[in-house]
């Protein structure tokens, strides 16, 4: 299990340099982790009938989860003996709808105020019969919160010397015989798409507009005027930044510095400081961005992080 707390004062002052989208801030980003980590809910919800056999199951959690964690994770989703074979993945913050591959749409506030931990498995399920997840209490939050085992969901079997997260779901008996829908048309979002009229990089609004000020030590740090010298801020270098994420890595929105540098540690307010280890303020520096406009944010990284 990782923990990133104890920081040094030299270890921070050295990431300094690494430092990109940034004002220096005087608070300490370096104070550990506080509370545990719970899951609120879950989609499919324990016991429920009729799930989709192309279900993706989606765990809500309390507060942001750190991505690097996956590799700890222990899961496992099985029908008597037999265990599908399934991905994991971490939705820094929701942008898909719960159990679905397509944003909410109610794009004013994501459906879970923390991260979203999600198990697909690699197959259809089978119609018709009961599936269990069992998850390990592996996975650990952005700043190192360990997850808490409280509830009724966290069953320990004999035998066994720790509890496991469990969930029973059936699969609906009769699926739909209609043929699959063919590959959605919709062109990936591409970076000049969020330069458009009223995006969030649209060069007539407010929203970066450090970025494109010459007296503002922002522009220096990334340049926001045009798409093509964006492009080459954000996607020019897989250098590390203050968390050790590059600024963009394509089709993973929750390992892009971009994305958390946009996040609050007050998740549910939004009102917070800048999540633990990351340098300065969070931007915007002035309010937080609307979840409507990071979706196109999440969707252009998600879609491939195309110019």
């Amino acid at each position: 299990m990782r923990h990133r707390g104890g920081y040094s004062a030299a270890w921070a002052a050295a990431l300094i340099a690494l430092t990109g989208c940034t004002r220096v801030s005087d608070r300490s980003r370096f104070e550990g982790p506080q509370e545990q980590l719970e899951i609120l809910l879950s989609a499919p919800a324990p016991g429920e009938r009729g799930v989709d056999p192309e279900i993706r199951i989606d765990l809500c959690l309390s507060g942001r989860i750190d991505p690097r964690s996956l590799d700890e994770i222990d899961a496992t989703v099985s029908s008597g003996g037999a265990i599908t074979d399934s991905e994991f993945s971490v939705q820094l913050v929701p942008w898909l709808s719960p159990g679905e591959d397509r944003p909410p749409d109610d794009r004013r506030a994501p459906w879970c105020g923390g991260s979203v931990l999600s198990i697909e498995p690699k197959a259809s399920l089978l119609p018709g019969a009961q599936f269990r997840l069992r998850l390990f209490p592996s996975a650990v939050g952005w700043a190192g919160e360990e997850l808490s085992t409280d509830g009724p969901q966290w069953v320990t079997d004999e035998g066994a010397d720790e509890p496991r997260y469990v969930v029973e779901f059936t699969v609906d008996p009769t699926p739909s015989l209609e043929p699959f829908p063919e590959d959605d048309p919709t062109p990936p979002v591409t970076l000049r798409d969020l330069f458009t009229d009223g995006r969030v990089f649209d060069p007539s609004t407010d929203t970066c507009r450090c970025h494109r000020d010459p007296d503002d030590l922002a522009l220096a740090r990334l340049d926001l005027r045009d798409p093509a010298v964006a492009t080459v801020g954000l996607l020019g270098s897989a250098q590390p930044r203050d968390t050790g994420f590059a600024m963009v890595a394509p089709r993973d929105p929750s390992q892009s510095f971009l994305v958390q540098k946009l996040l609050r540690d007050d998740h549910e307010q939004g009102q917070g400081e800048a999540l633990y280890g990351v340098l300065g303020d969070p931007m915007p520096p002035d309010e937080p961005l609307r979840y409507a406009d990071l979706l196109p944010i999440l969707q252009w990284i998600a879609d491939g992080a195309e110019p």
